[in-house]
């Protein structure tokens, strides 16, 4: 029973996070872009290494606002977080035995 808790917990989280994406505070101002010239192009590749390194770092957050994931769509940015969470189901499973 606790193993299905801890699962359906880890479960709620990631839908809260991925419910977060969608969220936009539409009275703040979007940041200006200190210098457009020399902005790096991100890939999905960088948005992956991103999010793994807040798992291994165990500081799991909605990313999708950082400039790594940022330009990606809302599905393209659940496929980058379910690839990281996939990776890490057995650590996920095995500690919530």
């Amino acid at each position: 029973m606790r193993t299905r808790t801890t699962t359906v917990g880890i479960l709620a989280v990631l839908a809260l996070t991925l419910t977060a994406c969608s969220s936009e505070d539409s009275t703040t101002p979007a940041k200006p872009s200190t210098s457009p010239t020399t902005a790096k192009a991100y890939t999905y590749a960088d948005c992956v290494d991103l999010l793994e390194y807040d798992f291994q770092e165990d500081q799991s957050q909605d990313a999708s606002g950082d400039p790594e994931c940022s330009h990606l769509t809302r599905d393209r940015y659940k496929d980058a977080v379910a690839e990281v969470l996939t990776a890490h189901k057995d650590e996920i499973l095995d500690s919530a035995q």
